[in-house]
């Protein structure tokens, strides 16, 4: 197949899930397709990362939108569209033309977009689209409300009002979605929506014979994330002091970039450390005994926990945390709900070393089985077949 791919952020190093799954989906599917890609960048930095993409892609067209158009973007279009904030933000004229001449001078079997934001981009094309929204955003935006405080709790009301409108409006225009979990196709209510889970690279995400001085639990992901953030307030406020008490040598890792204030304050405390951008997260991982995700809001997938199970970690997590991963509560992970489950099952696991290597290694297995990028992207391949089989018909 000759596919082209589209995608808001420049898709290489893959530190976001958003630049992570198109980057890896490209990376297995350009083993036997053909790739072309379209991106937006911000920085001119970002084109460092041509070189390393160009052996998974035919060709690749760059297109700049610098932040400062994208918040005018917002500040200009925001009060008379209808449109969310977040897709006011990735308008880009120039992406539109680029877009239409590659459709112009190409015959693409199929164009494969990423995120909501570039649905606007897609939604009048002649050819088989995919659109590949990962989360649900007005499932994403319906929990960060609930734990936001005002006014920033006004702004993401506002936000999520218009992506319950956008989302629903567009679930038919395009041949399929493909969301992460099954809650997010839910919430997007339309009969073409396919769900595929995350893939983890396991050949970087592996385990490490590292020895760790103390006990150590992490917790790992963007920091400028509102779900992270919450997450590691309330592991602060309602679980590590008490487990502290138990284990006094605790440490508690938290990497991520970007963190804000309040969370680099939280590295001035005994026993906790807050990188930022770290270079190598399976490397960071390979220092902790136990990963954490007690998740307040959020939606979709979460790579945090697939990534340090591939590492061999025991991972304690919730429900929302768990979503649509299929492993099984005290065989290949740890589920907790409360503040007094979370500080039990972390207590249970730091203190015996084979338990926690047990549950590590079958987290492991877990993960090579169901999470793969190659398993994954099987199933984007089929979807692709059966658009283009659909298409066939319709045309003959």
């Amino acid at each position: 197949m000759k596919l082209l791919f589209i995608t808001p952020r420049f898709p290489y190093p893959p530190f976001r899930g958003d630049q992570s799954v198109p980057f890896h989906r490209m990376r297995v599917l350009s083993r036997k397709h053909a790739i072309t890609l379209l991106t937006l960048y911000d920085h001119d930095d970002e084109l460092r990362g041509v070189e390393p993409l160009s052996q998974y892609c035919s060709s690749i067209h760059t297109v700049k939108l610098p932040k400062w158009k994208s918040l005018k973007n917002m500040a200009l279009f925001g009060p008379i569209s209808r449109l969310p904030l977040q897709v006011l933000y990735y308008q880009s004229r120039k992406f539109r033309e680029c877009l239409n001449k590659l459709l112009a001078e190409n015959q693409f079997d199929l164009v494969h977009a990423f995120m909501l934001r570039l649905a606007p981009f897609c939604q009048d094309l002649s050819i088989p689209i995919v659109l590949d929204l990962i989360d649900s955003m007005q499932l994403n935006f319906k929990r960060r409300v609930n734990m936001a405080r005002w006014p920033e709790k006004w702004f993401l009301q506002e936000e999520l009002r218009r992506l319950t409108h956008f989302e629903k409006e567009i679930c038919n225009q395009f041949d399929r979605l493909i969301v992460v979990s099954n809650k997010d196709k839910e919430y997007i209510m339309s009969a073409n929506v396919d769900v595929v889970p995350l893939g983890i690279d396991t050949e970087q995400f592996t385990t490490r014979d590292v020895a760790v001085d103390n006990p150590t639990v992490i917790f790992s992901g963007n920091m400028f994330y509102g779900p992270n953030v919450h997450a590691v307030k309330w592991f602060m406020e309602n679980c590590f002091s008490r487990i502290r008490e138990k284990i006094p040598n605790l440490a508690f890792i938290i990497a991520g970039n970007g963190p804000p204030p309040d969370i680099l304050d939280l590295g001035n405390k005994p026993g906790i450390t807050v990188t930022g951008f770290v270079n190598s997260m399976p490397e960071m991982l390979s220092k902790a005994t136990l990963a954490v995700a007690p998740m307040q809001s959020g939606s979709g997938m979460q790579f945090k926990i697939l990534e340090a199970m591939s590492c061999g970690l025991p991972v304690v997590t919730n429900m929302l945390g768990l979503g649509d991963i299929k492993a099984k509560d005290g065989i290949e992970l740890l589920l907790a709900e409360t503040a007094n489950d979370f500080v039990e099952r972390i207590v249970e696991c730091l203190t015996c070393k084979k338990y926690a290597h047990e549950i590590g290694a079958r987290a492991r297995e877990f993960v090579l089985n169901q999470h793969s990028w190659e398993y994954t992207t099987d199933m984007v391949e089929n979807i692709y077949t059966q658009v283009l089989n659909k298409t066939d018909i319709f045309l003959i």
